[in-house]
This record gives C-alpha cells, sequence and structure tokens, in this order.
C-alpha cells in the first residue's frame, strides 16, 4: 500500500458545513412555496378557480320547452292551441355539403341543392335550421337516412281551428312561439311557457358526460279564457261576409256584447285571413276593423243628441221641430233630408233619421253638454280592452266648436268612432243610462262598482222606445226586426271623405246599432259596412241584415224567452213616463 493511499484512509476530510443548510433551506422553501400555493389556489381564490372550471366544462342545457297554453271560448271550446312539430337542423361540420346523401335530403324536403345550401351557410358553424316546424310524417323520411351532422328538435306550432273566423281577433305567434299580433300579442306573457335547464358536465368536444343536480322546473302557460262564443263568432262572420260581398263593399266589422257584464260575445272583421297560413302575407287584412278603424259614424249618433239636449233641459219629450225645408242653412252648409217632412216629433225625428230635426235640437244644446254626453259614452278614448293598437276616435273639445260643427256632430260628423264603441255607448242607452266597460275576458269584469252615468235614467227610458220605431214598418231599420223579439236601434249612413276636405258624393259608410228584446235588453250590436258599391247604399239595407241574422241566433242561443211582438210598430210616450222625465229634468240641468 503506497503512502498516499494510506494517508487518505487514515483521515478522511468532512464535508463543508454549508453544504447541508443548503439543501435544508432550499426544502425548506420548497415545501413553503407549495404550502403557499396551495393556500392560494384552496383559500384565497377557491371561488375564482372553481368558476372558471366550471365556463370550461359545466354548461346549462335547455330542455324542451312546454307548449304555449291554448286559446279557449267562453265554454271552453279551443280557439288556438300549440301542436308539437319536429324541426331538422345540421351540424354543418359533420353534415355533407354535396353528394348523394345531400341531394336525397333536399329531394325529400322538397328544396333545391342551392337552396338547401344557402339554409347551412345562414346558420352558424355548429347550427343550421334545415326545415322548422314539419309534421313529424314529414320529417321521419329525413331522420330515417341517418345523415351524419343531422338532427331533430321538438317544437310547436300553433294552430287556429276557426281559421279566418277568428284571425283578426287571435293574431298569431312567430315561429319561436312569442305573439306578434291580436290576442296573442295582448297575452303573450300569460300564455307564453317558462322552459327548464339542466346544468351538464361536458368535455371539450361538447360531449356530456354527465348531468349536475336536477333540472330546473318549468312554468307551463296559462290557458286563456275568452268571453267569446265560438258559434256566434261564426254566425256573425258568416253573416258580415255575404253583407260584404253582396253590397261589394270593401270591408267590414261587429260586435255583439252580453249587457249583463259588457262580455263580447262575438267580434269579426271582413276581410279576414287564414293564420294558418301566412305565405300570402297582405297588411291591410291583418287589421282588426271593430277596434282598429274609425270613421264617421253617421246618423247612428242622432240618439247621444237627443240625450244629451233632453238632460240639459234644452227641449222635452213632447217637443216638435219644422223641417219642412229642403235646405236647413247652418253657416256656409246646407242640411238636407233625404225625404222632406213637416213637423216631427222626437221619435220621428229618430225613425225618419232627419238630419234637419238633429241639427235644430244639437243647436238648442249647450256645446259643453253634448259633448260630456259623447264623452261619457266612451268615444275619444280607448275602452282598454286590452287589445293592441285600439283607436281611441276623434272627439274634438266643445271649445272648438263652430255652430256648423255643433249641428254636424249631431248626425255623425265630426267625429270618429269604432265599432266596437258604438256598441258600448248603445249599451248604455239599454241599461237606463249606465255605460258598460266591455271585455274579452270570460269572468273579465269583477269590479261591481257602477259604470259613468251617460244620460238619466228616464231618458233612456224614452230613447229605447223611441228606437224601437226605427225597427218598425216605416222605420228606415225595418230590415232589422226579429220575429218573435221587440228590437230597438237605429241606422246609419255617412259620406266617405275624400281627403281634400270635402265628402265623396257616392262612397258612403253604412251601420247598424241595436239592442234587443227592447223593454228588458239582454243584447247589444254594432254594424259596420264599409264602401258598399251595389244596391241600396244605406245603413238600413247593408248593415241592419247582419243584425237580424246574428241576433237572432244569439237570443235563441241565450233561451232569452220572446217577448210581445210589436203590433203596429207606432210607439208612443205615456203621460206616467213624461212625468217621470220631467221630475228629474231639474237635477238634470245642473
Amino acid at each position: 500500500m503506497t503512502l498516499s493511499r494510506q494517508r487518505l484512509l487514515a483521515s478522511p476530510r468532512p464535508l463543508p458545513a454549508w453544504r447541508a443548510r443548503a439543501v435544508w433551506t432550499l426544502l425548506g422553501l420548497g415545501l413553503g412555496g407549495t404550502m403557499l400555493a396551495s393556500w392560494d389556489a384552496q383559500v384565497l381564490r377557491h371561488h375564482q378557480l372553481r368558476d372558471q372550471g366550471d365556463q370550461r366544462y359545466l354548461r346549462q342545457l335547455p330542455l324542451p320547452l312546454p307548449a304555449r297554453a291554448p286559446i279557449v271560448d267562453r265554454h271552453g271550446e279551443v280557439l288556438a292551441v300549440s301542436v308539437p312539430t319536429t324541426t331538422l337542423w345540421a351540424d354543418p361540420r359533420f353534415f355533407p355539403v354535396s353528394g348523394p346523401e345531400f341531394s336525397a335530403v333536399a329531394q325529400a324536403l322538397h328544396l333545391s341543392d342551392a337552396e338547401l345550401r344557402q339554409r347551412l351557410r345562414r346558420g352558424g358553424s355548429r347550427f343550421a335550421y334545415i326545415a322548422r316546424q314539419l309534421p313529424p310524417d314529414a320529417a321521419a323520411p329525413v331522420l330515417a337516412m341517418k345523415v351524419a351532422g343531422l338532427h331533430q328538435l321538438l317544437e310547436y306550432r300553433r294552430y287556429y281551428p276557426d281559421a279566418d273566423v277568428t284571425g283578426p281577433l287571435l293574431g298569431f305567434t312567430d315561429l319561436d312561439g312569442h305573439g306578434i299580433a291580436g290576442i296573442e300579442l295582448s297575452y303573450d306573457s300569460w300564455l307564453r311557457s317558462k322552459g327548464s335547464t339542466a346544468t351538464a358536465l361536458q368535455d371539450n368536444r361538447g360531449r356530456t358526460l354527465a348531468f349536475a343536480g336536477l333540472p330546473t322546473t318549468a312554468q307551463p302557460g296559462q290557458t286563456l279564457a275568452l268571453s267569446i262564443d265560438r258559434n256566434l263568432q261564426y254566425t256573425a262572420y258568416t253573416a258580415l261576409a255575404a253583407a260584404v260581398q253582396a253590397a261589394g263593399a270593401s270591408s267590414g266589422s261587429a260586435v255583439l256584447m252580453d249587457l249583463r257584464n259588457g262580455e263580447i260575445l262575438a267580434l269579426v272583421s271582413y276581410p279576414s285571413y287564414n293564420p294558418n297560413n301566412r305565405s300570402d302575407y297582405v297588411a291591410k287584412l291583418y287589421d282588426n276593423r271593430a277596434l282598429n278603424h274609425t270613421y264617421e259614424p253617421g246618423s247612428v249618433m242622432k240618439p247621444f243628441a237627443v240625450a244629451a239636449a233632453l238632460d240639459a233641459g234644452s227641449i222635452r219629450p213632447d217637443s216638435r221641430f219644422d223641417v219642412a225645408t229642403s235646405c236647413y242653412r247652418v253657416g256656409r252648409y246646407c242640411i238636407r233630408d233625404d225625404v222632406r217632412h213637416g213637423t216631427l216629433d222626437l221619435r220621428q225625428v229618430l225613425q225618419y233619421s232627419s238630419n234637419i230635426g238633429a241639427a235644430q235640437i244639437s243647436l238648442r244644446t249647450p256645446p259643453a253638454a253634448l259633448y260630456g254626453t259623447l264623452q261619457r259614452a266612451g268615444f275619444g278614448r280607448i275602452s282598454e280592452i286590452g287589445f293592441p293598437g285600439e283607436a281611441p276616435g276623434n272627439l274634438p273639445p266643445s271649445q272648438n266648436w263652430d255652430r256648423s260643427r255643433q249641428a254636424a256632430m249631431a248626425y255623425g260628423y265630426g267625429i270618429s268612432v269604432t265599432t266596437l264603441q258604438l256598441a258600448a255607448a248603445y249599451g248604455a242607452i239599454a241599461r237606463d243610462g249606465i255605460y258598460l266597460r266591455p271585455t274579452l275576458l270570460h269572468g273579465g269584469n269583477t269590479d261591481e262598482r257602477p259604470g259613468p252615468a251617460v244620460m238619466r235614467p228616464q231618458t233612456a227610458a224614452l230613447l229605447r222606445q223611441w228606437l224601437q220605431a226605427v225597427v218598425a214598418p216605416g222605420g228606415t231599420g225595418f230590415l232589422a226586426a226579429i220575429p218573435g223579439y221587440s228590437v230597438a236601434g237605429k241606422t246609419g249612413t255617412s259620406a266617405l271623405a275624400n281627403g281634400k276636405g270635402g265628402f265623396h258624393h257616392s262612397r258612403v259608410n253604412t251601420s247598424f246599432v241595436g239592442f234587443a228584446p227592447a223593454e228588458h235588453p239582454r243584447l247589444v250590436m254594432a254594424v259596420t259596412v264599409r264602401d258598399p258599391s251595389r244596391g241600396l247604399r244605406y245603413g238600413g239595407v247593408v248593415a241592419a241584415p247582419v243584425f237580424r241574422v246574428t241576433m237572432g241566433a244569439a237570443l235563441r242561443a241565450l233561451r232569452v224567452p220572446p217577448d210581445r211582438p210589436f203590433s203596429d210598430g207606432i210607439v208612443k210616450v205615456s203621460s206616467t213616463q213624461q212625468k217621470l222625465w220631467a221630475e228629474g229634468a231639474g237635477d238634470a240641468r245642473h
């Protein structure tokens, strides 16, 4: 053994002390850093990191939306319902863009290859509609092809069993089930269902691995019960359509209202449209003319001029008026009657629809009194029936009336109204002068407080009797008479404005408004037919028959017992009724 090796084995060199300290220091720092990072991740940034993880892998998946709630009539008959359909969609990443499968899908859907390719382009990178809301049997052959990237989705399509009969009233929905017109729009939040969602764990390819927790609860829409009677709606619609077609008119509307509670039993508009097929869209067909269109009503306003004058004490029930002239001049206007008469009492002014008599009555009445009567009757404001786009009409303030305007207001010029307003206003005459707010909901009028008093009960009673003479033989509305029932009503014929400050000489609006039975009214109805072009163009000829057909069917359907018929059509005011009127005249003047 050499000397150097012996020295090495005999005295080994010790390791430096700083090395051990360095190792332990490094281990301590590493452990401390690990603990600090763990503290930061698990305590300080716990919620932030969990949220980021959820955003990467957890998805809120919408579950199939419950069907939109149905709309039914007062008897529970379905007026609108949602039916299940199949919607086809494609994932453009996997769906073929050409080839035999592509062409087969296009052919099965009755599309050209170009049309199908365009639909794919309109979608996103992962979703594109191929065909929406197909009947299940039409979608089945396409799904049976098992084309890659082709999927199905459950959707609902709105169906309206009565089509154009209820079209302008109910409106319609869009493809996503949102109401965009009519009742569907007004009560969209009531009818629409609120869907549920489920939380799912997905991988980076969007594949669902598991569901986390229970899905949220869906909230189905609520069934909407309208006051409409489906059978009476059909009767009114067919009668109105026949009248419009026979007269060569441009349009028409009608409203039938129950006088017990203000519920609308029928509300129709013609021409109409089929909401089940909107491929041929014509904008003017989508209006509800009973609520959205206004017009100058003509002589149907005369009873309100008479009522205002009686209540103001300007005339008495036995007042008479000399109308024996071919031109009654007010300002620069000449007022004429269709038939020249001599001296008329109030009943005859209404029965023969004398414009001259109505003008004389109006000019004796303070303008504020006539304006107040018309305003309380609902003219110049919406009825708050809850229909989108309801027109308020136009009732100019009385401070702006000159004598010509005041005279014209009495026979329905210078004011614009809707068919619904006329029905509600005549309802006040039928209900002892008390206005009743109309409603389209079954059981919708829950407020038991009486409406505003349009006129005194005594005045309403007189008008109910005098208006019976209009429907009697010799009256302008005799075609509205219903066998077995007494009827009270008024005709109206007004010239159409020409847009240049004047009126057409040969174009008119025709109306009839009435109620039955006249002695104990149950129903009131207003009918408007616009711009007839054939035959006799008068309200008593064009509009009154629509009233007769519909009102007769309604009285029988509601089992209203017939009252005694007219004997000679002449209705006179008894001395007792005149005394009742006189007793309240003093209060009415103030």
